[in-house]
């Protein structure tokens, strides 16, 4: 597993908290699956994107769903949910590849305590968007692209792209001013405004300032670029929560005892 943030490089990504790569990992048959069982989080978003495999999801609100790869699921869990990750069961028995990354969005304050929701988003309801070259392929997860808009809803107006490119491939993507930039390259060897970026690196642009960003690939390669308003507000994280103080902290460990999350059986 890879985590290009948080890092003493990529500090403060507000409002993005946590990024995670998983894989490629292969599992072997009879395998025991994904070590996510039922747990809560309160206060901010998860979003997972699904590169090979399939990713079964199930919460204490009721919803259930298997993505398969190209597709997304995006949880709100606002003022608190409880959920499970995990291979389905037909690869914990035949094993078989997987890779996803898994990002963690800050909610503000005033939407904190919002009610949970879940998205659950397959590869073909997603739209693509090509370059001019025809060489760099954009998925619009959420947000607006080239007048494609995301399949998924954000309640916070964030952008999330995810692109694959070819060889030579190039691709303009506009900043709004305010927006701070999130940009990980999950493999390949990219110039992204003149500087080489490659696998598993974080490019971190100066902020506050709209601009664009050009990039070319030099090989075949894979990236997510995020957008999102800055939210400027104290970050208190405790494992699953993520509130604006210790004491809200405190109570979401408390509601969450108390089953005020909801439980899964």
């Amino acid at each position: 597993m890879y985590q290009p943030i948080p890092a003493a490089e990529a500090e403060d990504m507000d409002p993005f908290l946590l990024l995670h790569h998983h894989g490629p990992h292969e599992f072997q048959p009879y395998n025991q699956g994904l070590p996510f069982g039922p747990h809560p989080h309160r206060g901010f978003e998860t979003l997972t994107l699904i590169y090979e495999g399939s990713i079964e999801h199930a919460d204490s609100q009721g919803f259930k769903s298997v993505i398969n790869p190209g597709g997304v699921q995006w949880m709100t869990a606002g003022r608190g949910i409880v959920h499970s990750e995990n291979i389905p069961a037909g690869m914990r028995e035949y094993g078989g590849k997987m890779e996803i990354i898994q990002l963690w969005m800050n909610l503000p304050a005033k939407l904190k305590m919002t009610s949970p929701h879940y998205q659950g988003i397959q590869n073909s309801e997603i739209k693509k968007v090509l370059s001019n070259d025809k060489f760099v392929e954009t998925a619009v997860v959420s947000g607006e692209f080239r007048n494609s808009k995301g399949a998924a809803h954000s309640i916070t107006g964030l952008t999330i792209l995810n692109s694959k490119a070819e060889k030579n491939g190039t691709e303009v993507y506009e900043i709004p001013e305010s927006k701070n930039v999130l940009f990980y390259v999950l493999n390949g060897e990219l110039t992204v405004n003149g500087k080489t970026a490659i696998d598993h690196q974080t490019v971190v642009f100066d902020q506050h300032s709209a601009g664009l960003i050009e990039i070319k690939a030099n090989t075949n390669s894979r990236f997510v670029l995020a957008l999102g308003e800055i939210l400027n507000e104290a970050v208190v994280a405790q494992g699953p929560f993520v509130m604006n103080s210790t004491t809200e902290i405190l109570q979401a460990m408390r509601d969450y005892q108390m089953g005020k999350m909801g439980i899964m059986h």
